[in-house]
């Protein structure tokens, strides 16, 4: 087993350790575009549909924004060591085709990190919304609620295209905030974090016969230039034990369930009710995420849908753990993402 870093234990102190209750009344996590914003947004974005890219092959370079530009990299420290998340506001959902706002939302992403593929599908923006398929391994293409956890990428980005009739917030939490807490309140379970969970692979994805990771992945360590890096896959964590036979580690089921308590209690999770056009960005490593139950409009024009960038940091240092590296065996690129199996991508 590799030494964890995070022994021994210690609380976090700074600004990753924030409470929902932190930002009542605040809006410095808000960035609001402005008119000249868009009309970047916008020329990039048919310069980029005339060259007839697909999103795997926009890069920055290809996506300039001289002005929005700078804008969006001065987010990379916040969103690395500061409070670990934001929310764009400004596009106009309506007055876009869904090609152009595609376009717009991964443009605007490479300029954060570099998009990767979700899924064998090789689909480099993900349609979060209730596919109904039977037996379904992959939470973003469920409806109803999520339980609190990370994606395997850096940083994830959630734009609303469509939202639902009532709920379907989305809720996050200070990893940092949940392990304090562990230490304050629940001490004994703190090993069960620090050995971590082997996890399931889902089948689709998987690019060997391995069900599970070849080895347990830490709840909570620390990467190389010192933040925290939590991985939080309580479900993947769930299926492993479940489809191989094999036991829970020591303290396993209590830390889980605890990890969901505390990352669900009033003041310590904070709400977003994130709006048509509007584009939440989430530092992984740092924060977990999940998403409250919604009721469904009854037309299906209307359906909720969100779009979903997965973006790798390379030049965030990462342990040898990262489940970014281990959980699908085969990478996509930038030490992330799924292996394409399939040719899906494009504007």
């Amino acid at each position: 087993m590799i030494a964890n870093p995070f022994v021994p234990p210690r609380p976090i102190a700074g600004p990753m350790a924030w409470r929902g209750t932190d930002f009542a009344g605040r809006s410095d996590w808000i960035l609001r575009l402005d008119a000249g914003d868009i009309a970047e947004l916008e020329g990039a974005a048919r310069a980029v549909m005339a060259r007839r890219l697909d999103f795997r092959d926009i890069a920055s370079a290809d996506f300039p924004l001289p002005g929005l530009g700078p804008k969006l990299t001065a987010l990379r420290p916040e969103l690395r060591t500061g409070r670990g998340f934001v929310l764009v506001k400004g596009l106009a959902v309506a007055r876009y085709d869904a090609p152009t706002l595609r376009t717009i939302y991964v443009g605007m992403g490479t300029h954060l990190g570099i998009p990767v593929s979700q899924s064998y599908r090789g689909d480099y923006l993900g349609e979060v919304k209730d596919y109904r398929e039977p037996g379904n391994e992959r939470p973003y293409r469920r409806g109803g609620a999520i339980n609190m956890h990370r994606d395997p990428c850096d940083i994830v980005g959630l734009l609303c295209y469509r939202k639902a009739k009532t709920g379907g917030l989305s809720r996050i939490a200070s990893a940092a905030t949940v392990w304090n807490v562990f230490l304050a309140e629940r001490p004994d379970l703190v090993p069960a974090l620090l050995r971590g969970f082997r996890l399931y692979v889902t089948q689709d994805d998987r690019s060997s016969n391995l069900p599970v990771t070849p080895t347990s992945i830490p709840v909570l360590t620390q990467d190389p230039d010192g933040p925290l890096h939590c991985t939080f896959i309580a479900e993947l964590a769930a299926w492993a034990v479940e489809k191989t036979g094999e036991p829970w580690p020591p303290g396993g089921p209590e830390a889980i369930a605890f990890f969901h308590e505390v990352s669900n209690r009033e003041g310590v999770f904070l709400d977003m009710a994130i709006e048509p056009g509007d584009i939440q960005f989430l530092n992984n490593r740092t924060t977990v995420h999940g998403r409250t139950d919604y009721e469904e409009w009854p037309e299906p024009e209307r359906q909720r849908i969100m779009f979903r960038l997965w973006l790798m940091c390379p030049d965030w240092p990462q342990p040898t753990t990262a489940v970014n590296r281990v959980l699908f065996g085969k990478t996509d690129r930038a030490d992330g993402g799924v292996q394409r199996r399939l040719e899906r991508v494009g504007a």
